[in-house]
């Protein structure tokens, strides 16, 4: 009779911490007329905390000295974008300068932050606790639980990993059959169809990775992975977010040592998504003796083209029925005359430009029709080629001083250009630093898809009418006589007063395959970092901002995770 009891009337009990970090249980007494037992799963003793650092614009901003307003808070739910869209809509230029400014914002921790009532290893206070409420819920959310729950609750029957009828969660049975490996939990009717599963994942990541023996998979069981996120100022250089996180990985093992239950080594694992990436790689290139391991999720590691066609255009629009992509631009900038002031003088966004690592050539300037190519840049060195240039100097210059201080708030301390220029400065510095950097036990994923989330490779300044005479090379470093802030400009062919003119637009034709955002030639890049990353997972079917809600991508995260567990010191006994 008990035996009935205990496997028909039992009810989770969801695990808190105190103060200090310790574990505890709370329960109230059922009613004699219906007796329930609750279960309580204790988390084991040995701790490897999980780090998600995020994307740019992944983070939620304030203002220092007005605590209260919001310099950059990402709506979540579709409501929430329209209201965006519209506020974003009406936003001055030189509002978005004041707001945008990477020396007065600093993190909001307090965004919103709620967990499911199924959700037992995390309370929405501790989640808190943890940096979730800093993060963009509607993007990392998600993930977040999900490494929660199968990290943590890696069984079907939480706390009794050996009864019969018991099985592994997907994500973790997958793992001992990516290579034939043998069954790791006792079988049972619903138990999921683990080969299958492996054989799905293999194909979708374009990737046969090393398998797990069986012992492998049961010793992922030993540790106890609380998910943590690390928001951070993404207008400020990488640089300084990533001395943010070290100092945010010392914070947590010291929580963790400092309670009387965990144990835990001194190392964690960082799991990032987009520019977190960048951030997440200078961590570990300064901090590497912190760090178990780290999985990186569709990084830019040699940056995007489309960061340069934003300071001439504004925000990419797929047409006039791409409503949510108009309610993006609306939000971000919808023209150069938005996006100038916002990002031109942020280290960060700067970061994301083309690095010496993409392939040269992905700014062309080509005549109608597209296929003759009049000039591409850059051949060798994109910051002296293509970024030290302005609208000044000649027309397909990168930004145009004069859309930098609409809020005239750089003049009194140097020029805007110069401003521009010391941001770039220090993109340069990271960019040179960082190189092709890598953790030693690293693992990643990113996108290859070659038709719904097609992506800007190069950026094509296309010529609308034909060159009189094909007398190309005047063009390369005339300036315009006429220009708009959605990346349409008009060139004299020569100097003179009579001189022809030719008419270019910034065409939008995403040529490459990718995420939406990050194009291939730029994710490849992840396999080329040194040492070489364990295992790069090529992956089609996501866009580039919510890609950890993609089932492959997830179980792409799961397996790098997995595999450098492998790496931690035994469990002590207790």
């Amino acid at each position: 009779m008990m035996a009935d009891v205990l496997s028909t009337a039992t009810r989770r009990v969801s695990l808190q911490f105190d103060k200090k970090g310790n574990p505890y249980f709370e329960s109230v007494k059922s009613p004699d007329s219906f007796k329930q037992c609750a279960l309580c799963v204790k988390p084991p003793h040995t701790v490897i905390p999980v780090i998600f650092v995020p994307g740019i614009m992944g983070t939620n901003l304030r203002l220092k000295d007005k605590k209260q307003i919001q310099a950059w808070a990402p709506p979540n739910g579709k409501l929430g974008g329209i209201g965006a869209a519209i506020n974003g809509a009406n936003q001055l230029p030189e509002e978005r300068q004041i707001l945008f400014d990477p020396n007065s914002t600093e993190v909001n921790p307090d965004g919103p932050c709620q967990v499911p009532e199924n959700l037992h290893w995390v309370s929405a206070e501790e989640a808190r606790r943890r940096g979730w409420g800093a993060l963009h819920a509607d993007s990392y959310h998600f993930i977040l639980q999900r490494l929660e729950v199968i990290l943590n609750d890696q069984y079907s029957n939480p706390g009794h990993p050996e009864e019969r009828g018991n099985f592994l969660l997907p994500e973790i049975g997958l793992l001992a059959h990516l290579n034939g490996g043998k069954q790791t939990a006792p079988r049972s009717e619903k138990k999921p169809d683990y080969a299958k599963a492996a054989a799905e994942a293999v194909k979708a990541w374009n990737l046969t990775p090393p398998g797990f023996s069986q012992d492998e998979v049961l010793r992922l069981d030993d540790y106890y992975y609380p998910v943590w996120a690390h928001g951070y100022n993404w207008l400020q250089s990488n640089e300084e977010s990533a001395q943010s996180l070290i100092e945010k990985i010392d914070k947590i093992i010291e929580h963790y040592k400092n309670t009387n239950y965990f144990d835990c080594d001194g190392k964690v694992i960082l799991v990032t998504h987009s520019m977190g990436g960048l951030v997440g790689r200078r961590a570990a290139q300064m901090a590497p003796d912190k760090i178990l391991g780290v999985v990186h999720g569709v990084q830019p590691v040699a940056g995007a083209p489309v960061v340069y066609r934003r300071f001439r255009a504004g925000t990419e629009v797929g047409g006039f029925l791409d409503i949510e992509g108009a309610a993006v631009a609306a939000i971000i900038g919808w023209n150069a005359g938005d996006i100038t002031p916002t990002l031109a003088c942020s280290p960060g966004p700067l970061e994301l430009l083309p690095t010496k690592h993409y392939s040269p050539g992905w700014l062309k300037v080509v005549k109608k029709g597209g296929s003759d190519v009049i000039f591409s840049l850059p051949q060798a060195d994109p910051y002296e080629e293509i970024y030290s240039k302005t609208t000044d100097e000649c027309w397909w210059g990168m930004l145009d001083p004069e859309l930098i201080d609409p809020a005239n708030k750089l003049s009194t301390a140097s020029t805007p250009l110069e401003e521009h220029r010391k941001a770039l400065r220090k993109a340069k510095g990271l960019h040179d630093m960082l190189g092709l950097y890598a953790h030693p036990q690293t693992y990643g994923y990113y996108g290859i898809d070659e038709k719904k989330f097609r992506t800007f490779g190069h950026i094509h300044w296309q010529a609308s009418s034909r060159i009189p005479g094909n007398d190309v090379m005047p063009l390369i470093y005339q300036k315009d006589s006429q220009r708009t802030m959605t990346g349409k400009s008009t060139v004299p062919l020569y100097q003179d007063e009579d001189s022809p003119r030719v008419k270019f637009k910034l065409s939008n034709e995403r040529d490459q395959g990718g995420d939406g955002t990050v194009p291939l030639d730029s994710g490849k890049v992840l396999a080329q970092l040194q040492p070489t990353p364990k295992a790069v997972f090529c992956i089609s079917g996501f866009d580039h901002q919510m890609s950890y809600k993609n089932q492959y991508a997830i179980q792409a995260t799961i397996y790098g995770i997995a595999k450098i567990v492998q790496q931690a010191p035994p469990p002590k006994a207790y």
